[in-house]
């Protein structure tokens, strides 16, 4: 009798053990799931704002993005742009099936919207007018979850002649200690006149608080057709000023490996980003400084460039906490 009630005892003891460690494990995950959605819920935010949503179709959302972009250069020239972006979810497919009409990205990384490898594409302000390209597509979600997001996209770059491609990306989400957010993302595109292309991209988000967040960029791309290894570093200080005013303090290097391995340009500026109506009208001004070079040998030349963006913004948009 006296060693089942010892045995009772251990039981009822291991038992309470069991519930006690079932409890705590449940407190641990649900508070990571709280700072988890916390953190995601200031980067999406700004991403938001400053119209650099992470998934460019954003899958469960219908929207049309307009862009008028004037780039003035030292001297005071001129450069104009207007771009476009819309996705449209069609009917029947269960949000798995939208249909995607862009400007056709001269990089990689800017699918990417790692930011990097933009000196080499900004410090071209020869041309008057820069004419757009446009790409339809079909956009199929393989996958999305909130750690894994699989999507592909088929369709034709709008070019003399016609230029079908594909592409295939696949992102992972990864929640770290002490508040920060890692996402890394690899893509593979394939046209019939570029040929194969293909990036890799790691960013770090840091939520400093509410209206502060630290991001770090990085990525390396490919081409087949020259066979060209591109890479790009970067560090962005996100600050939410009120509801509809923020800024964003940026710096960027850039390199290629041929003929060896080296830098081709640094830039250095800040973004002013501001709604100007009823949360689809934003006006973004962004001075920045810009160092490139085209030979590894050569010396860098600056240049300062001053940006003057006007967003329109139809559906999709999501509200931006008020931070006063």
């Amino acid at each position: 009798m006296h060693s089942l009630i010892i045995a009772k005892e251990g039981n009822e003891n291991d038992s309470d053990n069991q519930s006690l460690i079932k409890k705590t494990t449940e407190i641990v995950d649900d508070t990571h799931y709280l700072l988890s959605e916390q953190i995601s819920s200031v980067s999406d935010e700004l991403d938001s704002f400053f119209g650099e949503e992470r998934l460019d179709g954003d899958f469960n959302k219908s929207k049309i993005r307009f862009n008028f972009i004037t780039t003035f250069d030292d001297e005071g020239k001129a450069t104009y742009k207007t771009n476009i972006s819309a996705s449209l979810i069609l009917p029947r497919t269960q949000k798995k099936m939208n249909l995607i009409v862009e400007d056709v990205k001269k990089n990689l990384t800017d699918d990417d919207q790692s930011k990097t490898g933009d000196s080499q594409n900004q410090n071209n302000v020869t041309d008057t007018v820069t004419d757009s390209t446009l790409t339809a597509a079909l956009q199929y979600v393989i996958f999305d979850t909130k750690n894994w997001a699989i999507d592909t996209r088929t369709g034709v770059i709008i070019s003399s002649p016609l230029d079908p491609y594909a592409r295939l990306r696949v992102r992972r989400f990864f929640y770290l200690e002490n508040e920060w957010e890692s996402r890394f993302t690899q893509l593979v595109r394939w046209s019939y006149v570029r040929d194969w292309e293909e990036s890799s991209g790691l960013v770090f988000d840091k939520t400093i608080n509410k209206q502060l967040l630290f991001r770090i960029n990085n990525g390396i791309s490919w081409q087949k057709k020259t066979q060209l290894f591109s890479f790009g570093h970067g560090y962005s200080l996100y600050h939410q000023l009120s509801s509809n005013k923020a800024l964003v303090y940026f710096s960027n290097i850039n390199g290629i490996h041929k003929p060896k391995i080296h830098t081709t340009g640094y830039e250095l500026g800040v973004g002013y980003r501001q709604m100007i109506y009823n949360n689809w009208v934003f006006l973004e001004i962004s001075p920045k400084v810009v160092w490139s070079r085209e030979e590894p040998n050569e010396n860098f030349k600056r240049t300062n460039i001053r940006i003057v963006k006007i967003e329109f913004n139809f559906g999709g948009q999501k509200p931006v906490s008020s931070s006063n």
